[in-house]
């Protein structure tokens, strides 16, 4: 466990520090992509050139529309797809580096202007049996010397064709994807801590709502990376510095101004599993309402005995711990599975599946081990917002003595609430905000209206108006 916690802190800060000159920088506007094929086989069974152009940048599935998408149409692609090369030096050699052209090659390619691009992509097609990735991708620009001079771009390969109308993903090819997402400076996958033994584990590409994570169910990238490339702005993340009642809209939706994204500053580190690397100085809050690309994501899970698991409601929040050690500004985002206990009493047939029902679901609430920090979902409207309550320990100020037969009800409330419980008994009721001031009052009355409040967490101190005696209930008023 700890020998692997440390592989993955080693290998992300590895990346780190070779991709740190664009890693935090937005990546906004057009993206200029020279997307040179290379045929390798001659068997005349590539892929066209029309169908690789529609891939990218033509179908309403294409990685054009995606990256519009995820970036609320602050990022798009633009290029040019080039006729196939042949005839170039071979490829030896086994892994992710010796599967595709070298850089002398990339770099002197007559017909390429490469002073107008900011990518470089190599569809490599290429029959002979290797042990060669799919994709894979420079994390940032590389200095290239090419014929037209010195210039930085960024590189990427594949040796995947593209899908029509789309694959599993909802996207023409989430290998492309996912890979030009690493190049935009994303230099780590979106991770999860899974229960295994007891104890959490660190599963390696196991958000399953991450397109930088488990790709096959996820397209958007998470809030976090949204942030870090600028899509997700000020506008839209809410930061949290005491007790609030707060509406998060969905996360795929171009909504700006809206609260999509919820960030709370943990007062200490939290350290929730002391056998591995991973301390966590944040919370990141978010909601996928299933929309866009994401709209497929209704999550059927094959459990170890063979049957298959329905997540029936996945509408809820999603909860990450993040991780900063590397950098003040470069963060990591693992996903906390709010359902630790094997799904359907059994277990998942591949454990990072057991990520599929990591939302926290309505009326259910997640206390932030050793700090007095919950979180509560107390509504959803599917695919339009969900409802959260963020608790961090309201005290009154007043003694509190427990008059045991008190009720307020409803909870959460909308408009009134009511006292029960107190017979005929003379009452004074006050109601108090988050920061402890008086809001309300009211004289021996048994219902009261709490219209003008706006949402949030708030005390009601109902005392006995004979005796003195007091007690307070926390309520939550939502609308």
């Amino acid at each position: 466990m700890i020998q692997k916690a440390i592989l993955v802190l080693a290998f992300l800060l590895c990346t780190f520090f070779l991709a740190s000159q664009e890693v935090n920088d937005p990546v906004i506007g057009s993206q200029q992509l020279a997307i040179v094929p290379f045929d390798y086989a001659l068997d005349s069974s590539h892929q066209s050139i029309a169908d690789i152009d529609t891939g990218f940048f033509v179908s309403p599935f294409s990685i054009k529309k995606f990256i519009e998408e995820v970036s609320y149409g602050k990022a798009t692609i633009e290029g040019q797809v080039y006729d196939y090369r042949i005839n170039q030096p071979p490829l030896f050699g086994q892994g992710y580096t010796n599967c595709f052209p070298i850089d002398d090659v990339i770099a002197n390619q007559p017909d390429v202007d490469y002073s107008i691009i900011d990518n470089i992509v190599l569809m490599v097609h290429d029959t002979v049996s290797k042990s060669c990735a799919a994709g894979n991708s420079s994390f940032g620009r590389l200095p290239f010397t090419t014929s037209d001079g010195s210039f930085n771009f960024r590189r990427s390969g594949f040796r995947t064709q593209f899908y029509t109308p789309h694959e599993f993903s909802g996207i023409s090819n989430s290998t492309v994807a996912h890979e030009l997402l690493h190049s935009f400076g994303i230099s780590y996958h979106s991770n999860s801590y899974i229960m295994k033994d007891g104890e959490f584990d660190i599963q390696a590409y196991g958000n399953l709502f991450d397109i930088m994570g488990l790709r096959s169910q996820a397209s958007h990238p998470c809030a976090l990376i949204k942030e870090q490339k600028g899509w997700l702005t000020d506008n839209e993340i809410r930061r949290v510095q005491g007790s609030d009642t707060l509406r998060i809209f969905p996360l795929e939706k171009t909504l700006p101004g809206q609260t999509q994204c919820v960030v709370i500053d943990l007062p200490n580190e939290l350290d929730l599993q002391p056998n591995d690397e991973l301390r966590f100085s944040k919370i990141y809050i978010e909601y996928r309402g299933l929309t866009g690309f994401d709209q497929r994501s209704i999550r059927r899970v094959q459990l170890n005995d063979g049957s298959n698991y329905t997540i029936d409601d996945p509408h809820g929040a999603l909860i990450y711990g993040i991780d900063c050690q590397l950098n003040d500004d470069f963060c990591l985002p693992v996903l906390l599975d709010m359902h630790p206990e094997p799904m359907g009493g059994i277990g998942t047939s591949y454990l990072p599946h057991e990520a599929s029902d990591a939302q926290l679901l309505i009326n259910e609430s997640y206390s932030v081990p050793n700090m007095d920090l919950n979180i509560e979902v107390i509504n959803v409207v599917p695919g339009e917002y969900i409802e959260v309550v963020i608790d961090m320990g309201l005290v009154s100020a007043v003694e509190d003595t427990h008059l045991s037969d008190l009720q307020v009800y409803p909870n959460p409330a909308h408009d009134v609430i009511h006292v029960s419980g107190m017979g005929d008994t003379e009452i004074q009721t006050q109601i108090y905000n988050a920061n402890g001031k008086l809001v309300l009052t009211g004289h021996n009355s048994r219902r009261i209206d709490i219209s003008v409040l706006r949402p949030g967490t708030y005390l009601v101190e109902v005392i006995d108006s004979s005796t003195g005696k007091k007690s307070v209930q926390k309520i939550v008023v939502s609308r």
